[in-house]
């Protein structure tokens, strides 16, 4: 029996609303700054009528097979997902939308090429995504039975030993040293200057010279105390904005599934498969090194991330060094593999650290010496790059490097600005293995080692810099056999 044709739910014409007010907010504050009211209320009106026909004419079916989605007026389009296919759920629900049981659902299937949902039903029930997360289930479940024909004992243990379900709650604790130790305040100041700048464009001429003025003619202490003001009020919106954003993170693992859910305005929630993730990553920067903190995420070859253009799945958001490993694996049983010391651990030689230090060094001397000739005797104090510089180049040929695990799994560490990167890849889940040699390299036998793997919709390249020739042919060779 076919089932029947749904629409969405009405609270999606504000949704398409909303969306149209985010592509056209700076049109509409240049409408009510110049006082353009007849002009806005006609914009209003036509939009609002392009979203009621966008709803109507959006209809979607939960067929026993596949779910069918049906749009648009003139230019009618046709989606077919079959459930097989469907790799990847993801969930947004904000919190007006809690008390009537509504989320946002985006869905991706292995046959998706771009970085876009293969499939957007912007406002359906919680009781739909669950019967179509069933539907999905029993579509996976009647595949493995069709394709196993023997069964016995250890078969059956094995796959209760993956039914069993594993959970993670973030405590309040670690969710407090996350946000406090999280350099989110970069691109809320990267954003302050952004909205200083629209604002210098939208307001009259002289408004900001104006401002400027009378800011110039306070006194020096008073400067510093607004701009530490100004400073502490970013820390604090940077600390809110992470506990709002992983208030209550929760990672679930049943089956062959992944799930996290995390979210306090609006609670976001996706659903992987397990076989999708291509690399654990262990990331610490220099400050929560210091404080022996790591957060655990996953390369997911899948848009599944929070900025749903990469593939960076967030596991754990912070724990302790030596408890990450242990509860990454209940999640990720392959990682188990990961307790063992490589073989033979690959890195630099003294020659390639001297050139990392030198790659690092160069640029900061010229920029120093430019300073100081336009400023002096001010420009001196651009000296101090030299040494932040060599610290730098020296960091990462000391923390950079790749070993191989029970030969069918690479470590490979990256080390940047103080902080650091470990990955954990499985053999069948890398892209391409590539040697890269420049002229001047070849007289000194080092290499750059570069190593790709799946993120989302794109390649990430894990490259192992100045390696010996010799070794970066071992790892060549292991991928290649």
């Amino acid at each position: 029996m076919t089932a029947k044709p749904k629409h969405l739910h009405p609270a999606a014409i504000v949704v398409f609303l909303t969306q149209a007010v985010k592509e056209w907010w700076i049109l509409l504050v240049l409408g009510i700054a110049n006082r353009l009211w007849w002009w806005l209320l006609l914009a209003v009106c036509l939009e609002l009528i392009i979203e009621v026909i966008r709803y109507a004419t959006f209809t979607y079916t939960f067929d026993e097979h596949e779910l069918v989605i049906k749009r648009g007026l003139i230019n009618k389009r046709q989606s077919h997902l079959t459930y097989p296919k469907i790799q990847t759920f993801q969930t947004k629900q904000w919190f007006f939308m809690k008390p009537l049981g509504l989320v946002s659902l985006k869905i991706e299937t292995s046959a998706q090429t771009n970085n876009r949902a293969e499939a957007n039903l912007p406002v359906i029930s919680i009781a739909e995504v669950d019967q179509l997360e069933k539907l999905k289930q029993n579509a996976a479940s009647h595949v493995m039975t069709t394709e196993k024909t023997v069964d016995n004992d250890e078969t059956a243990s094995q796959g209760q030993e993956k039914n069993k379900k594993q959970r993670y709650q973030i405590k309040w604790h670690d969710l407090n040293l996350y946000a406090l130790t999280s350099f989110s305040i970069v691109p809320i100041l990267l954003g302050l200057s952004v909205v200083y700048n629209r604002l210098e464009e939208m307001l009259p001429d002289g408004f900001m010279d104006k401002i400027f003025e009378s800011f110039g003619q306070r006194t020096n202490q008073v400067i510093f105390l607004d701009i530490l003001v100004l400073l502490l009020l970013a820390i604090l919106a940077s600390y809110f904005f992470i506990v709002q954003r992983y208030y209550h993170f929760e990672i679930t693992t049943q089956g062959e599934q992944l799930t996290t859910q995390k979210g306090l305005f609006q609670t976001d929630r996706v659903t992987v498969r397990l076989n999708r993730i291509q690399s654990i990553v262990f990331v610490q920067s220099w400050l929560r090194q210091l404080l022996h903190l790591t957060t655990v995420q996953a390369l997911v070859a899948a848009n599944a991330s929070d900025n749903e253009k990469s593939g960076d799945v967030v596991v754990i958001p912070v724990v302790q060094n030596k408890a990450s490993y242990d509860i990454a694996q209940h999640f990720i049983k392959w990682l188990a593999v990961g307790h063992d010391k490589p073989t033979e651990w690959l890195q630099a030689s003294h020659r390639g650290k001297w050139a990392m230090i030198r790659n690092v060094g160069l640029p900061a001397l010229v920029i120093s010496v430019i300073i100081c000739i336009l400023w002096w005797p001010y420009g001196l104090g651009s000296l101090v790059l030299l040494p932040l510089a060599w610290a730098l180049g020296s960091y990462a040929g000391h923390t950079t490097g790749v070993g191989i695990l029970q030969q069918d799994m690479l470590r490979i560490q990256i080390g940047h600005f103080f902080g650091k990167k470990t990955y954990y890849l499985p053999k069948k889940n890398v892209q391409s293995c590539q040697i890269k040699q420049s002229i001047f390299m070849r007289r000194t036998t080092l290499a750059h080692l570069m190593i790709r793997v799946r993120n989302g919709d794109v390649e990430t390249v894990l490259e192992v810099r100045y390696l010996p020739l010799q070794d970066a042919h071992k790892i060549y060779s292991w991928f290649t056999q």
